[in-house]
């Protein structure tokens, strides 16, 4: 089950359409179980912006944890991250009565995560540089997380074919243990 460029991009390009709003982008998508499968290279493909935000996030909180305890706890908690949501949403896609979109929703939202890290690291580390005031970086940040979530929503939305209020109480699921997933990973350092 090798990953080709031309499926990464074309995946790439579909998880882009979706950021437009743009619902054809799920034809880009390789909806297939396989595909599904693949499409968790995402994970491979963010984690170098991921260990960046990581590290911006973490610099001077935990100076006296050994390195190898920091390595370990945070790389457990990304693997948890990337599949503690979509083993979620295998219940409740059968609870919504769409176990037969699953396979769209699992590669559109694995395949998001490349666009909104693509648009996510570059506005955190221009906050983290100190060039732009204060107020003014903190609300660029506050607003790229709105248009992520708000992204996200439709993401939902559309590659399981239900509710925006439902989509809505999925995006803040998801949040919910994103954050659970966080904390406790702190925690633990």
């Amino acid at each position: 089950m090798p990953l080709t460029a031309r499926d990464v991009a074309s995946s790439v390009f579909g998880a882009y359409r979706l950021a437009r709003f743009d619902p054809t982008g799920l034809q880009h998508l390789d909806r297939t179980p396989e595909g599904a499968w693949k499409s968790f290279y995402a994970a491979v493909i963010v984690a170098p912006a991921w260990t960046l935000l990581l590290a911006i996030r973490l610099w001077g909180q935990v100076p006296d944890t050994p390195l190898f305890q920091l390595v370990v706890v945070e790389a457990i908690a990304y693997v948890i991250s990337w599949t503690a949501f979509p083993v979620v949403m295998h219940g409740v896609s059968g609870l919504l009565d769409r176990q037969n979109r699953y396979v769209d929703f699992l590669c559109a939202y694995n395949w998001s995560s490349v666009v909104q890290m693509g648009i996510y690291l570059p506005v955190v580390i221009l906050a983290a540089t100190g060039i732009l005031p204060g107020p003014i970086s903190e609300g660029l940040v506050f607003g790229i997380m709105l248009a992520m979530l708000t992204y996200q929503w439709f993401v939902m939305r559309t590659a399981l074919d239900i509710s925006g209020v439902a989509a809505a109480v999925l995006v803040l699921l998801d949040l919910f243990l994103s954050a659970l997933i966080t904390d406790f990973a702190d925690g633990l350092l």
